[in-house]
């Protein structure tokens, strides 16, 4: 019986290798092409950026970042982005000079009061970081995990810091 499975294992070997060959000598597969053509025509997009920056790739999210910013000024998405960036590299005020420039778009911005806040902790600003954890209070009228993560944030600042 074990001799008739490597008659049968051998016979499938031969008859499914060769077009393992043959499919390898017709040149580049185009399938291949379009996921090269996908990947270079994603990689302006925002999914593409977060990507990237969740991968611990700040310098070329900040690179494609800044490309899509020059493209447009007003991407108050973009520029919350790249002050995460920046402050991940810890360069921490120009994270907060872009975190301010999205919130000069849209004031209203949860995530830019949100990474703000931890960027005047990182500086040691407790008092601009209390006044946007408080701007988040009134926008978050019934509760949202960034107001919670900055309020705890700031709680835990003044348990270690404060005297």
């Amino acid at each position: 019986m074990k001799n008739y499975f490597k008659i049968i294992y051998i016979f499938l070997f031969l008859l499914i290798y060769p077009s393992f060959l043959l499919a390898n000598l017709d040149g580049p597969n185009p399938t291949e092409d379009i996921k090269e053509n996908e990947v270079l025509a994603k990689d302006n997009s925002i999914e593409f950026i977060i990507e990237l920056i969740n991968k611990g790739d700040y310098e070329n999210s900040k690179k494609i970042l800044m490309e899509k910013i020059k493209d447009n000024k007003n991407d108050e998405h973009a520029l919350n982005l790249l002050g995460y960036v920046e402050r991940q590299l810890q360069n921490y005020l120009s994270a907060i000079n872009y975190y301010k420039a999205a919130l000069f778009i849209n004031n209203e911005y949860i995530a830019a009061h949100h990474y703000i806040t931890i960027a005047y902790l990182e500086i040691d600003k407790l008092d601009k970081a209390r006044e946007h954890r408080d701007y988040l209070d009134l926008l978050c009228l019934f509760g949202c995990v960034e107001f919670t993560e900055v309020n705890n944030a700031i709680k835990m600042y003044e348990a270690n810091n404060v005297k």
